[in-house]
């Protein structure tokens, strides 16, 4: 955290006691503003040497073939679970149509859940073997969940494949994707993370766009199949892109060998910032990933057609993009958590103005409240670290259930104000945990 020039003495106080608050969350291994994995030493940039070689790894082209890698791994998996939407809409209205909307939501928690949650044991994994095994184990798996669905008819054969089987192979190859960056990146993390991340708004984007053209085409079985060519076809220059990760990571760390990360560290919940931050976290992604599994089955509610949801989520997809970029450019001068909170407020009023009252009615509403959220969401979240993701993976897997049940029995007008009050409970956990890392409510002048 830094205060600008001019604060008044008591806000560059504030500065000095915060710096507890922050040390606390620095021995979780955590940055105290953007929660963001660190799995780098807290006494590296008091190591000249060390510190000099990681920066020069970070100028490698290795280093950068590395992070192309990452990118192209979650345009297929971080992509698709952001635009689970068109799975779940075509299963209600076809394979699945005798079951609840809330019935099919349990198939799509269950994996966004276990994709999440397994993060936290396939860490240590890639730290002891490293991501040439992880990875294309992860890949493969993850390649024969899409074959295998086009074979599946039944409940319990989505439930396996989808929800277990191929939420396994999800996991592994998002870490390995997310972990290659944190550890050979420190100064250009941003930059570096920014590009991965990058590669999920892409997969929103397309998906949508190639599953509308080919389920009245080609069926559900070639329109599987098709996401599984395009997700071998990603998945395998990623994972030869992390051929060199081993050679330039010793020589970052001068052959140390990798830290071990410790599974669960309850230990972070010590720290008051940090529980409201979670608690933020797993509200905004109930209500994003509720998002993205039901804009289609939205759709065809009002009154529109599932094609519509599809390009709705495209949209989203799209606008995510930006919002990734351009709040951190603009946080960067005035704070990331500063800018966030701004983002929310305006992302609330606009829910409150355009989803509630039009969204269920009008197209237009409903597409420029896409944009607008696609915008804002894109901001809400960054690579969270695996005490979080334990916590918030709980979010992901009653989020599509219960959404689905409201959606059914109280309309999706009902459902805009549940995720409308979601998002504003989520700002203000964000607001109490600013408070508490600087020590003081409002303080617009203080930089964090």
């Amino acid at each position: 955290m830094k205060v600008m020039a001019g604060s008044t003495q008591q806000e560059q106080n504030v500065e000095r006691d915060g710096s507890q608050e922050n040390s606390n969350w620095a021995s979780f291994g955590l940055d105290p503003i953007t929660a963001t994995v660190s799995n780098i030493n807290p006494d590296a940039e008091a190591q000249p040497d060390a510190a000099d070689s990681r920066q020069d790894v970070e100028k490698t082209v290795s280093a950068w073939i590395c992070v192309l890698g990452s990118f192209l791994i979650l345009i297929p998996t971080f992509g698709f679970m952001n635009s689970l939407g068109t799975v779940q809409t075509y299963l209600s209205m076809n394979q699945l149509h005798d079951y609840s909307e809330g019935e099919v939501g349990w198939i799509s928690g269950l994996f966004l859940f276990l994709s999440l949650i397994l993060n936290v044991q396939v860490g240590p994994m890639v730290d002891v073997h490293g991501p040439n095994v992880i990875g294309p184990v992860g890949a493969v798996l993850y390649v024969a969940m899409f074959l295998l669905m086009a074979e599946c008819r039944n409940y319990w054969h989505f439930m396996l494949c989808l929800g277990v089987f191929g939420s396994i192979g999800a996991a592994m190859t998002m870490v390995v994707a997310i972990a290659i960056v944190g550890k050979l990146f420190v100064r250009k993390r941003g930059l570096a993370m920014g590009i991965t991340l990058a590669g999920s708004s892409i997969g929103a984007v397309i998906f949508p766009i190639i599953l509308r053209s080919t389920y009245p085409n080609l069926g559900w079985q070639w329109s599987m199949r098709i996401m599984a060519f395009i997700s071998a076809g990603l998945l395998l220059p990623a994972i030869l892109c992390f051929t060199t990760f081993n050679k330039i990571y010793k020589s970052s760390t001068n052959g140390q060998p990798s830290p071990k990360s410790s599974t669960l560290n309850f230990t972070a919940f010590q720290s008051p910032a940090f529980c409201f931050v979670t608690a933020g976290i797993f509200m905004f992604e109930f209500v994003i990933f509720s998002i993205s599994g039901l804009l289609p089955s939205i759709s065809t509610r009002v009154g529109f057609t599932a094609e519509n949801g599809y390009t709705l989520l495209s949209i989203v997809g799209a606008a995510s993009t930006f919002g990734r970029v351009i709040p951190g450019i603009i946080g960067d001068k005035l704070g990331h958590f500063n800018v966030l909170l701004a983002t929310l407020v305006f992302t609330v009023i606009f829910m409150g103005a355009l989803l509630v009252p039009f969204g269920t009615k009008s197209a237009t509403a409903l597409y420029a409240w896409s944009a607008i959220w696609g915008f804002g969401s894109g901001s809400f979240l960054s690579i969270t670290p695996g005490m979080m993701n334990f916590v918030t993976a709980f979010a992901l897997l009653i989020a599509l259930p219960t959404s689905g049940a409201m959606l059914e029995n109280m309309g999706p007008q009902a459902l805009a104000g549940l995720f409308t009050g979601m998002t504003a409970v989520g700002g203000a956990c964000y607001f109490a945990a600013r408070a508490l890392l600087i020590g003081k409510w409002l303080s617009p002048r203080t930089i964090i």
